[in-house]
Formats: C-alpha cells, sequence, structure tokens
C-alpha cells in the first residue's frame, strides 16, 4: 500500500500504515509527517520532540524485525489523538482481535506511577468510548527504555488486559503476548478503519468544567453524536439569547430543562466560564455548596498548575466565575448593584419560597422574587434557569410554579422581563416533576416565548446505559414491572445486587483501574448502616471532606476509592463517579402499595406521614441512583434479627423489590478477572 494513503491533516492519527510498510519507509519521511501533522496544531516540534521520535521508531522497528513475520500484515499508528483537547496516544499496534496501546518513556529507567496511570487511562478510554476498540481486546503496554526486565502476564478484565511493563529489548515480547490474545481470530487489521472510527468520549462534570476555564469549547469536549449536537445547538442558543439581551438592552430569563446528567450544568459553565457576550463578566450561582467547593477547588488546582500562579490567586479566580447562591443574595439584598450581567441558575426548580426567604434573609419574598428585583437594578441582563426533574429534597424548595408567579408580579409592577423556555418548563410534567411556568389555566401575564432548544432528552453521565434515568424514574414510581421492561432494554443491568459489603468493595477495586473512579454513597437518612459496617457521611458543610472525597487519588483514605467513608445525597449530587456502591438504608423500605419513607425517633424508626417528606426521602434515592458514570452495584445490607432498627425481612423486601425492578445479583457472577493460557 503506497504512502499516499496516509492520513491526511485532519485524520486522528498522525502517521498510520501496515507494519509492513512501516519497516520499509525511512524515519527521516516519518519524522516529517509527524512533524507536518504538529505544526498543524501546535508550535513546531522542538528538538526534544524530535528525537524522542526517533528514538521510539527504531525501538519499534526492532521490536517488530523480532516479532518476525507474523506482524507484516499488522497496522501501526502513531501520535494517535483520542481526546479532542490535545492528549495523544504515542503508538497503537493493532493486530487480529487485539489493540495494543503503547505508551514510551524514552530514556526512563524506572515503571512510573503517573506514566502506569496515564498508559491504563487510554485503554479505558479506547474501551468506553471508541467504536472500533469495543470489539477487541486492549492491551495496555508501557515501554520505560532503560526500565528493568519484568515477567508479562497476560490477563484481561472486561477485554482491558493487564498493564504489560516493557524496555527496548522486550518490546517484541510483549507485542507478540498482546497478539496472542487474538485467539486466531482472521480478522484483517486495517489502520483506516481505527483511524476513521468514531471516538465519543463522555467527561465528568469535573473534567468538563477544567477543559472549559483552560479555553476549550463545548465542540471540543463532547461526544460528537447526536446527544452531543443537541447540546452543542442548546449552548449557542443560550449565547444567542445573551447577545440579545445585551444588544437591545433588555432582560431576559432562560429555562432549560433536562433529565439528571443531560448536560445542563455544563451549558451553565460554558457561559460563566468563557467570555463571548461581551465585556460583561458572568457566574454560575449554586445553592449546592458541595457543588460549588468542588469544582472551584479543581478548576484553582488546575489553573494554578497550568499558569504557574499561586494557587490562592487561581482560587479567587475560580471563586468569581462560580459562587454559593445565599451568599451572593445576602450580598446584593442591601441595594448593591451586580457586576454580572449574565447569571446562571443551577437547578432553579429548588428556589425557596417566602416562608424560607424570610427565615434566611428577614424578607418575606421567595427566592425568584429576590432573584428579579437584584437584577432590575441591571441596565440589561440574561438569568439562566437550569431545571431538573425529582431533585428537591429539603423543605421550601418551590418548582417553577415559584418564578410563574414572581415573573407576574414583576411585569405587573412594571419591569419588563422577557422569557425564553422550554415547553416542559411551561406546561410543566414529569421533565420538571410539577406545575410548570404557567397557570393551571395555561395564560400567561408575561411575555413568553417557547424555544424547543432549550429542552435536553438524553442523559451523557450514564454512557453505558442512556437509558438509566428511565429505569430510576420507573422504579421509584414502584412500576417495577415498569422498570423491569426498560432494563430488558438494556444492553448491561441498570444495576448489580449485593448483600455483603465485602463482596460490593471487592467489585469496586476490580473497576480503579485507568483512573476510574468508584465511591460509597448512602442517604442521610439511612442512619442505621453503621451497624453493618458503614460510618455516616460527611455532612453538606464539610466542604473539605467532600472536596477530598472527589478530588483526591484512591490511595488517599479521604478519597472516594478508599471506600472507606460514603457520601449522601446532599454531598453528591450534581457530582458523579464512574462506579457507584450505593448502600441502601432502612430509611426506604418495599411495602404492599409501594415505596415507604421513614425516619428515624431513636430508638425506632417512625412512618413518614407527610407527603412532602415522602417526596423528599424517594428524591434522595433518585439522587444517589443516578450519580454513576458506567454501573452501580446496590448494597443492601442482610439485618440482624436482635435489632428491631434492622429488620431483615424490611431489607429483604427491598432486596426483591430491586430484583423484580431488573436488578441482576452480584453473587454468583463469574470473576471476569482471568490468566489466559
Amino acid at each position: 500500500m503506497p504512502l499516499t494513503t496516509q492520513p491526511t491533516l485532519t485524520s486522528r492519527s498522525f502517521y498510520a500504515a501496515f507494519v509492513s510498510e512501516f519497516l520499509e519507509a525511512d524515519d527521516d519521511q516519518i519524522i516529517g509527517k509527524l512533524s507536518r501533522h504538529h505544526v498543524a496544531l501546535h508550535e513546531a516540534a522542538e528538538g526534544e520532540q524530535i528525537r524522542a521520535w526517533e528514538r521510539e521508531l527504531k525501538i519499534l522497528r526492532t521490536a517488530f524485525q523480532v516479532v518476525g513475520e507474523k506482524c507484516a500484515t499488522w497496522s501501526i499508528l502513531l501520535e494517535v489523538s483520542l481526546h479532542r483537547l490535545g492528549k495523544r496516544l504515542d503508538a497503537v499496534v493493532l493486530s487480529p482481535g487485539v489493540v495494543s496501546v503503547v505508551e514510551f518513556k524514552v530514556g526512563a529507567s524506572r515503571y512510573d506511577s503517573a506514566a502506569w496511570l496515564q498508559t491504563e487511562s487510554y485503554a479505558h478510554a479506547l474501551r468506553d468510548f471508541h467504536q472500533a476498540s469495543q470489539t477487541r481486546v486492549i492491551v495496555p503496554i508501557l515501554c520505560a527504555e532503560k526500565g528493568p526486565d519484568r515477567p508479562i502476564r497476560v490477563r484481561t478484565f472486561e477485554g482491558i488486559a493487564d498493564l504489560i511493563e516493557t524496555n527496548a529489548r522486550t518490546l517484541a515480547v510483549g507485542l507478540d503476548a498482546a497478539a496472542q490474545l487474538g485467539h486466531g481470530s482472521n480478522e484483517v487489521q486495517n489502520w483506516r478503519e481505527f483511524d476513521e472510527s468514531p471516538y465519543r468520549p463522555t467527561p465528568t462534570i469535573i473534567d468538563a468544567a477544567r477543559a472549559i476555564y483552560a479555553g476549550h469549547q463545548i465542540a471540543e469536549i463532547g461526544r460528537g453524536d447526536a446527544s452531543d449536537e443537541a447540546l452543542q445547538r442548546t449552548a449557542s442558543a443560550l449565547k444567542a439569547a445573551v447577545r440579545d439581551a445585551e444588544s437591545r438592552r433588555e432582560k431576559t430569563v432562560c429555562f432549560v430543562t433536562g433529565a439528571p446528567g443531560a448536560g445542563k450544568t455544563l451549558l451553565g459553565l460554558d457561559l460563566a466560564l468563557t467570555r463571548t457576550h461581551g465585556a460583561a463578566p458572568a457566574v454560575l450561582l449554586s445553592g449546592n455548596r458541595p457543588l460549588v467547593h468542588v469544582l472551584t477547588e479543581a478548576l484553582a488546582t488546575d489553573s494554578a498548575a497550568r499558569t504557574q500562579m499561586s494557587k490562592e490567586k487561581a482560587r479567587q479566580q475560580a471563586d468569581a466565575a462560580i459562587q454559593n447562591l445565599l451568599g451572593y443574595l445576602k450580598q446584593y439584598t442591601t441595594g448593591e448593584v451586580p457586576p454580572e450581567h449574565v447569571i446562571v441558575f443551577d437547578e432553579a426548580q429548588r428556589a425557596w419560597d417566602a416562608q424560607v426567604g424570610e427565615k434566611l434573609l428577614g424578607r418575606p419574598q421567595s427566592e425568584p422574587e429576590i432573584f428579579l428585583d437584584i437584577l432590575n437594578r441591571l441596565p440589561w441582563a440574561c438569568l439562566v434557569c437550569l431545571v431538573g426533574p425529582g431533585q428537591e429534597i429539603n423543605r421550601g424548595e418551590g418548582g417553577l410554579a415559584l418564578w410563574g408567579a414572581a415573573l407576574a408580579k414583576a411585569v405587573a409592577r412594571g419591569q419588563p422581563w422577557r422569557v425564553l423556555a422550554a415547553p416542559q418548563a411551561l406546561r410543566g410534567g414529569p421533565a420538571v416533576a410539577g406545575p410548570g411556568l404557567l397557570p393551571t389555566e395555561g395564560i400567561a401575564s408575561f411575555p413568553v416565548h417557547e424555544e424547543p432548544r432549550f429542552h435536553l432528552t438524553n442523559s451523557l453521565r450514564a454512557f453505558r446505559n442512556e437509558r438509566q434515568v428511565q429505569w430510576v424514574a420507573k422504579l421509584l414510581e414502584g412500576n417495577l414491572q415498569g422498570a423491569r421492561n426498560v432494563a430488558a432494554e438494556m444492553a448491561v443491568p441498570p444495576a448489580l445486587l449485593s448483600r455483603d459489603l465485602s463482596e460490593t468493595k471487592a467489585w469496586l477495586r476490580q473497576y480503579r483501574r485507568g483512573g476510574r473512579s468508584t465511591g460509597l454513597l448512602a442517604s442521610s437518612g439511612a442512619v442505621r448502616l453503621v451497624a453493618d459496617g458503614v460510618p455516616p457521611a460527611p455532612r453538606s458543610n464539610e466542604l473539605d471532606a467532600i472536596g477530598h472525597w472527589f478530588l483526591k487519588p484512591f490511595t488517599d483514605y479521604r478519597s472516594a476509592g478508599a471506600l472507606e467513608t460514603p457520601l449522601s445525597e446532599f454531598g453528591c449530587q450534581g457530582l458523579e463517579v464512574d462506579y457507584v456502591g450505593l448502600c441502601w438504608g432502612g430509611d426506604l423500605l418495599w411495602g404492599e402499595t409501594g415505596w415507604m419513607a421513614r425516619r428515624m425517633r431513636a430508638p425506632r424508626w417512625q412512618k413518614v406521614a407527610d407527603a412532602e417528606h415522602q417526596r423528599f426521602r424517594v428524591n434522595s434515592y433518585r439522587v444517589l441512583l443516578t450519580r454513576a458514570r458506567a454501573g452501580t452495584v446496590i448494597y443492601v445490607p442482610q439485618g440482624a434479627d436482635e435489632d428491631p432498627t434492622r429488620n431483615p425481612s424490611d431489607l429483604d423486601s427491598v432486596a426483591d423489590a430491586l430484583m423484580r425492578a431488573g436488578c441482576q445479583p452480584l453473587t454468583g457472577i463469574p470473576t471476569p478477572l482471568r490468566v489466559e493460557e
């Protein structure tokens, strides 16, 4: 195959060929191609980079020559861009049925833990998001040029092999061992198929915030599929609304709706962290203090590392873009004019009523009323309200009806607010878990423009189970058969079920490879889980503990991955981890008529009779059940006959209901870790 078939400047890889061609090609010719692609994306390649490429080519040539004639039909790709944020794989070797990801550390004499994690994370990114890789075994290979010889174990877990450590001399052995995992596959490994295959990454909200703060656009960090295109359309529509408000000197409020994990907060971050609307600053406000703390801490740490500024200054800048909602209101209720013209209100359906306003601020007004009063002091403003369903977990959260009433009052007083809203926000219903902006008769007393682009239909969080949110909704409605029907249409079970905490933790530890995040969650009302070895979760005001839980590596006992401490719905709402172990407590049981909420009145449980508090308890589990990006295992304790607060039959009923809803048992599943002969 002639070199004219090489990748273009728009290809994912900088160089690709069959191994037979690679062995015949001139090094200078290959490095020239690598450099041209590098210059198209960056400045000219420096001497250190060119020398690294030269050494990598020599190591690869030697390895292929040692492997022999059988590798002639393999393919090789160099400098493969997976993440659209500039990160690239040094080399990918395609043998029948196998994708080997080779990360070089030229001149290195040891196998660094950071390099190990980097290589594993590339392999997992291929498995999760690269279409052509998902039907092949993926083998991460770390090649430290001068490292010691290591024994090579060829084991796989969920289609990904254990990382192979090689040096320049033993790379051939590693590639040959990896190829054996193809089990005689006759597949032709054409580099072009791999290079052109869709790659659809789904970043966490923390990673997305870091990327946007570093100057990337939503289009650069999204999945590149229909869901991503819809998100980009919504982002464009919101920015157009901001531009119109500024150019017309108007006051506009936008209502964006969507399921948990659909990307609403990502849209808010895009507005708050990018400066595309004139010189006016923007801010994202959230009443979720843990979310604000985790995001600002992550942004400050990343920004300080990228720019070499002090951590304190980086934190001040992050704090200006993402702020606590109550702090903002307290500052500006005195009559001061805020500097920001663009305000994003996260989880706006959780706005509190006048009774809470009196308690918190000494003003008998609802939160929407106070907000509109503050922003009315500005010559123009664009308020973006992000609205989700079924996330209300506190008293006084009044839903969209409060916003409708506040807008009606404001317009009646002569405040010219213009409303752009998703249809679901106007009329209410399941998408917003209650009434909408308009009164029951459906007649608006304020200017309204219906904007279909302001509704997000697909969940981006659960990238392996896009119907996870639907399953959770059916489950918590008490419609077990409906949930089972949804589960039957899923590629993998909506959740696994375990009655053993040690087994649950062991399952989570299996999935920590490649930098994947794991963690335990438990309802704030599940106070008797302590008797089963699950300690209390940090309170929502223990921000440092929650920040450590999300941001520290699993080797730190304070982290989520250490699996020592759970988070409650108040600590994890709005955030996510890859794999969740949800510890189900005695505060939500399955009864004859459906789910039954309870609260602890020591020394016994008391049934919750108040409908609002029942809804809060169910919503707590809705939050917990929608935090996982890739998988959930639900741990239901066995209980104890001698302890009336841990009645075994109560907990058995929960486990039975979950199984009837489509969960699969963890016990009895063969261990996916196997040794290949």
